[in-house]
C-alpha cells in the first residue's frame, strides 16, 4: 500500500471552503486531466453515493469510480477511488482555525495486480507532488473566486 498525505492552509474560511470543495462543478477547474463528474448512484454527502470521474491523460481517456464511505459536513470525506488496476482510499479533512481553513489529504492507494502495486511504489512521489499541485490550485480558487469558481469566471 502507498501512502500519501498532503495539507494547505487557506486564506478562508470553513464554511466557503468546504462549500468550494463540494460543489462538483468547481472539481473540473482545480483537479488536473478530469473532464466531468458524474453522479451514477445517490446525491452529494450520501454514504453510498457513487460518482463516475471522467479524465483524460495525454489524449488518452479513462473513468474511475468514486465510491462516498463518510460525509461529515465541515469536517471529513472519505471515499473508495477504484479503476486502472487499483484502488484508493481518500480521506479530506477541514480544520477551522482563526480565519482560516487548514484542509488535509490523505490517499492509500494499492494495485490489483503486481505491477500496479510496482508502479505506484514508483510514482508516489509523483503522486504526492500531483496531489500538492492541485490543492495548491484549489486554495488559489477558492481565495479568489470564494464557493463556486465558475460563476466568478465567466
Amino acid at each position: 500500500m502507498v501512502k500519501i498525505k498532503t495539507s494547505v492552509l487557506i486564506n478562508t474560511p470553513l464554511e466557503i471552503v468546504w462549500n468550494a470543495f463540494v460543489n462538483q462543478n468547481n472539481m473540473t477547474l482545480w483537479m488536473k486531466n478530469l473532464e466531468k463528474v458524474e453522479v451514477i448512484k445517490g446525491s452529494l454527502g450520501e454514504i453510498g453515493a457513487i460518482a463516475h470521474l471522467h479524465y483524460r491523460e495525454k489524449g488518452r481517456p479513462y473513468i474511475l469510480e468514486d465510491k462516498m464511505l463518510s460525509y461529515e459536513p465541515e469536517k471529513k470525506i472519505v471515499s473508495q477511488v477504484s479503476g486502472q488496476g487499483m484502488k484508493i482510499l481518500l480521506e479530506t479533512c477541514f480544520e477551522k482555525q482563526e480565519g482560516t481553513t487548514q484542509v488535509f489529504i490523505t490517499w492509500n492507494g494499492s494495485g490489483e495486480s503486481i505491477l500496479v502495486k510496482i508502479v505506484l511504489r514508483i510514482m508516489k512521489n509523483k503522486i504526492k507532488h500531483h496531489a500538492t499541485k492541485e490543492l495548491e490550485e484549489f486554495k488559489e480558487l477558492v481565495e479568489e473566486h470564494g464557493e463556486d469558481f465558475t460563476s466568478s469566471m465567466r
